[in-house]
């Protein structure tokens, strides 16, 4: 009987030791971060100003092992240029730090944490300046990042969502055009780099968008850059005059990455710099147009432990069933 006990406290004892060591060299983690700088838009074929309304909207969030942090979010908008968002910065919003996660991001701190830090997740993004509201080239950023180091008989997940937006509406006189020129720097990493975990998943995601939609709903133009010498620039609906012509696409602002073998590695554009963007639409007709940017970055990972932990862990649990029917029948 001793005997039984002194086996099943080693297995116990073993089993939960490979648990800790697995928690101390278990690394998955992902990244996603976009800038953008010198962002103007030129609009030609005018009879008056026209920018009637613009909104900016900024929303971070995260979530590990299932507990998520408050969402951080913040608006500001104008009617005319200069007004509302004329501040510095333009708009703010706090980071999103999830709780039980061990590196706390401050806000406006865009540099990246890394793998083999510790575990957590969090987001952040900010417009620094923008055309519309300080006068001079917009300006934003955007990060989110997640690790986890974990194993054995723990599951674990982080999932974080960065989103930037802004829209604004303006009227054309006869035959107008639309011109959006800016520099972009992309950066994606996923990485899984511990054999204490036998299977897992990393994985970082970018999607950047701009939409030109005529109100009444008989044309509307779409660009999704992807750094390709195609153009990536569509037009659908009804006012044929429209056309779309990519000025510039050195980067793909729509990209998803992601790993589940272990250990592995993929990144892009991880220090490759800045970036020239643009694009131009011309043969807009009189109404009201609205312009739309959406950008995203986000992450996601997950672990799974390995079976032999979880295996020696069955096997002293059962163990201990064992010994209590024998108690009983004695």
């Amino acid at each position: 009987m001793k005997l039984i006990k002194t086996t099943l406290a080693t297995g116990i004892a073993a089993a939960l030791a490979l648990g800790v060591a697995g928690q101390a060299n278990a690394s998955v983690y992902a990244s996603s971060s976009l800038k953008i700088q010198n962002f103007t838009v030129g609009i030609t074929g005018l009879a008056a100003n026209p920018i009637q309304s613009y909104e900016f909207t900024l929303t971070n969030t995260a979530t590990l092992n299932g507990a998520s942090s408050p969402v951080q979010t913040n608006t500001c908008s104008g009617t005319t240029p200069g007004s509302g968002c004329n501040t510095l910065p333009s708009l703010d919003a706090p980071a999103a730090n999830a709780p039980g996660g061990t590196v706390i991001r401050a806000n406006n701190d865009f540099s990246f944490f890394g793998p083999g830090t510790d575990t957590y997740s969090n987001a952040d993004s900010v417009i620094y300046t923008s055309e519309l509201g300080n006068g001079v080239p917009s300006s934003t950023a955007q990060i989110a990042e997640s690790e986890l180091q974990g194993n054995g008989a723990a599951r674990s997940n982080a999932e974080i969502t960065s989103n930037t937006g802004f829209s604004f509406t303006f009227l054309v006189s006869g035959t107008g055009s639309l011109s959006l020129s800016f520099e972009a720097d992309p950066s994606l990493y996923a990485e899984i780099n511990q054999l204490s975990f036998t299977s897992g998943a990393a994985q970082a995601n970018m999607n950047a968008s701009f939409s030109l939609t005529k109100n009444d709903g008989t044309s509307e133009i779409n660009w999704r850059p992807n750094g390709t010498a195609s153009n990536d620039c569509s037009v659908t609906g009804s006012v044929v005059s429209v056309t779309c012509a990519e000025t510039n696409d050195k980067a793909d602002l729509n990209q998803n990455i992601s790993v589940t073998s272990n250990p592995a590695t993929v990144s892009y554009s991880r220090s490759a710099g800045w970036s020239l963007m643009g694009v131009n639409v011309a043969g807009l007709t009189d109404g009201t147009w609205t312009l739309a940017f959406n950008g995203v970055t986000s992450t996601s990972v997950r672990t799974v432990p390995e079976p032999s932990v979880l295996a020696l862990l069955g096997l002293a649990i059962a163990g201990m069933g064992a010994v209590t029917r024998r108690r009983k029948l004695v």
